[in-house]
């Protein structure tokens, strides 16, 4: 018996692993310390989406370069033509260790499709001095100091160039040679 309820519990994860609706009702398992497993197993398994996380740039200090585009929302014409040079070459941002941040005065701001919190969105505001009306893309590099400033989208090419003539991705590029 102990067996089967383990292999109940077992198919309970995989299941809201792939939904988020919980595969078996709670009381449906004959011992109460199991319920209690698979409700923690199950919040563990389906975080919350709308939990929002800080955000700070020294933790991705000479790791990644980072690239903020702040935006009044994801309807700005410039916003939208960021996104698509941005989607337009993903293997050169991914080889040059490029991360996008998105900044928006109203909607969602986001790192890696995860949600930034309020003060972290306005410490950015802050430290680069953009209202939440403006459009700006900011490149800060591995070091975490501001490389480039644009109030217009920037082509990859031209933001290439930056990265590349940067001394850490020189040596960069050679060690990958």
């Amino acid at each position: 018996m102990q067996s089967l309820t383990g292999l109940v519990v077992l198919l309970s994860l995989l299941q809201s692993c792939a939904s988020a609706q919980p595969f078996i009702v709670m009381s449906d398992l004959p011992n109460p310390s199991h319920a209690q497993s698979l409700k923690t197993a199950n919040v563990a398994a389906n975080p919350d989406r709308s939990q929002r996380i800080e955000f700070k740039l020294s933790d991705y200090q000479w790791q990644n370069r980072i690239l903020l585009v702040f935006a009044p929302s994801t309807d700005s014409s410039q916003y939208r033509q960021q996104m698509q040079v941005w989607q337009a070459d993903e293997a050169g941002t991914g080889n040059r260790d490029l991360k996008l941040v998105q900044i928006l005065g109203t909607g969602e701001s986001q790192v890696d499709g995860r949600s930034l919190n309020s003060a972290s969105v306005e410490k950015l505001r802050q430290q680069f001095g953009i209202t939440s009306e403006e459009f700006a893309v900011i490149l800060v590099g591995k070091d975490g100091t501001e490389k480039q400033r644009s109030q217009a989208p920037l082509d990859l090419a031209a933001l290439f160039r930056t990265i590349d003539a940067m001394p850490m991705r020189q040596q960069e590029m050679r060690s990958r040679q």
